[in-house]
């Protein structure tokens, strides 16, 4: 059995399909944050991942010390694109000075919607004296 054949005028009456839309492009962008270095480091760090000005909610965000240094955790961005790592400490003596030195590193590894993207923050110490 031959396939269907159509004719030039049923083809220009159907719907041509949707192209598939690419990935767009993402911005991930990370505060400076202060921190505490009594008993390791410990430093809340707020990122906001958009896409064209837009905030992109419900997305993973992977938190490390330093460049990609020790992975700390993932948190998730909120309605406004928001994601936070709460006050954790980092107790590796290691990994608090490389928190200190170096910051923190955010990253968004994408999906078919949205291409991947990263920042880096920085920690900066707050140290307690005493009162």
């Amino acid at each position: 059995m031959s396939p269907k054949r159509v004719s030039p005028d049923d083809a220009k009456s159907q719907p041509a399909p949707a192209p598939a839309q690419p990935p767009q492009p993402t911005s991930l962008k990370a505060e400076t944050t202060k921190g505490q270095l009594l008993g390791g480091l410990s430093a809340a760090g707020r990122a906001r991942l958009t896409c064209k000005g837009r905030p992109v909610p419900w997305q993973d965000i992977e938190w490390y010390t330093g460049k990609h240094g020790e992975r700390i955790g993932t948190s998730q961005t909120d309605a406004r694109g928001i994601a936070e790592m709460e006050g954790g400490s980092i107790s590796g003596i290691a990994s608090s000075v490389m928190g200190e030195i170096g910051g923190y590193s955010v990253k968004y590894l994408g999906n078919d919607e949205y291409l991947p993207s990263e920042d880096h923050g920085r920690i900066v110490p707050l140290f307690d004296i005493g009162s």
